[in-house]
């Protein structure tokens, strides 16, 4: 016999805590976007080669490649790549132990200290400059503060503790704006009528996606469970396209150079991004021109509902590049939408579906002219937020949660889900509109 599945009522708890917990992220982010891209700009060099350097900088007699991985915090595969790169470009020198064949010991060149050297000072004068909007004696109070909390964080750290009010336990309840001016690195974000829109803006390129995009992303879309302002959300492109998936250069071909672990934990972080998606009580409505492929298909896929202009096109180009179709929940998400023959087929060719065979097959829900569909999903979007939001998150929940149940599970499922809805006040406010014979105006609670 199947249990009936535990639905809570509770809104979530601890919103301040979260909001902070991403304002440290997207600033952490930011600065990190900001490093790499100058790096690169300026010494045509990558983050992960720079902070190899630093170690070695710091064992001026050199050191064990297992160490140094160690000291990264990155697989050896991943290590021995960047090692290979940066020897045969002179910056560093690799020497076999004479006792132990099996260990490799690195350490800097002449040259590839004169070249770190001036790394490190620019590297400096840019981190004095990005976070030179707080004076000295701000620094050293934030710094003070984070290393507290860095401490209570890691394990034996000290826990923090309810605060009593009124003699009693309550839990804190601030004001669920966790994304309240929050300012992307890299995408567009705007909230407006409980509408967030989420804008892929790298035009030039047809909006790729990198490492750094796919975690703002998942970020994003796991702080929008927290945010009661937004009661929909539109997911597009700009430039006239959606997305053309993970860029080349950014993604793939530093993809080739890494080891197992590190592969896994990228394709589990993009996975993370389809999750959150789906977990967020906000319906998603994808607006598609031109290009969605690759990952941007499976964006487009994870999204509640689907708008496109004619000449959109979507495929799923997994299997062009080397790699399964079973890709960021494809295999399962795909031909619940579509039906196993068409998504056997998408997956297995990764040929591109028009946006008329899309519509026809049940991938899009609306077929706009080219051009109008972001002004058709903000329309769809605004409908949506003028439901009820608790049970739109609540039928969202479990359209998601069912695919895995019996029958009897999913009936189960849905009386509770249903009971939670009779006592809203939403529920009420429809009873007195339709006794009223007036239009009901759903307030989300």
């Amino acid at each position: 016999m199947n249990a009936p599945t535990e639905i809570s009522a509770e809104p979530p708890a601890h919103r301040s805590e979260v909001r902070l917990w991403l304002r440290l992220l997207t600033t952490a982010n930011t600065i990190e976007a900001e490093i790499r891209r100058r790096l690169r700009d300026r010494f045509d060099t990558t983050l992960p080669r720079f902070d190899l350097l630093a170690q070695l900088e710091r064992a001026p007699d050199g050191i064990q490649l297992g160490e140094l991985s160690r000291r990264m915090m990155v697989s050896n595969g991943n290590v021995t790549g960047l090692v290979e790169r940066l020897a045969q470009e002179e910056l560093i020198d690799r020497q076999v132990s004479e006792t132990d064949r099996r260990a490799v010991q690195v350490r800097l060149t002449a040259r590839g200290r004169a070249v770190f050297t001036e790394m490190a000072r620019a590297h400096a004068d840019w981190i004095a400059e990005l976070v030179g909007a707080l004076d000295p004696a701000e620094q050293d109070a934030l710094s003070t503060q984070l290393s507290a909390l860095k401490a209570s964080v890691r394990p034996g750290g000290t826990k923090s503790k309810p605060k009593r009010q009124g003699g009693t336990m309550r839990r804190q309840n601030a004001i669920a704006a966790p994304l309240a001016g929050f300012t992307p690195q890299h995408f567009g974000f705007a909230i407006e009528g409980g509408i967030a829109t989420v804008t892929l803006n790298r035009p030039e390129k047809k909006n790729p996606l990198t490492f750094e995009s796919y975690a703002e992303l998942r970020d994003t879309f796991r702080a929008l469970r927290f945010e009661e302002s937004v009661t929909a959300v539109v997911i597009t492109g700009a430039g006239g396209n959606f997305s053309s998936g993970g860029d080349v250069f950014e993604i793939i071909e530093p993809l080739t150079a890494m080891g197992a672990a590190d592969l896994h934990a990228f394709t589990t972080m993009t996975g993370d991004l389809v999750k959150e998606m789906r977990a967020c009580p906000q319906p998603v409505v994808a607006a598609v021109e031109g290009v969605c492929a690759g990952a941007g298909a499976i964006i487009a896929m994870a999204s509640d509902l689907r708008v496109a202009g004619t000449g959109a096109k979507v495929a799923f180009l997994f299997n062009k590049v080397g790699l399964a179709g079973c890709d960021m929940g494809a295999c399962a998400i795909l031909p619940r939408i579509i039906g196993q023959g068409r998504a056997s087929e998408l997956l297995y060719t990764g040929r591109f579906m028009s946006a008329e065979e899309g519509e026809r097959w049940g991938f899009f829900n609306r077929l706009v002219p080219a051009g109008e569909a972001l002004s058709t999903a903000r329309e769809t979007a605004r409908a949506l937020t003028q439901g009820p939001a608790y049970a739109n998150g609540l039928t969202k929940r479990m359209l998601h949660m069912e695919w895995a149940m019996g029958v009897d599970a999913a009936i189960d499922a849905e009386a509770m889900a249903q009971a939670l809805c009779m006592k809203t006040q939403d529920f009420r406010r429809a009873f007195e509109a339709f006794a009223g014979k007036t239009k009901p105006v759903f307030e989300g609670n």
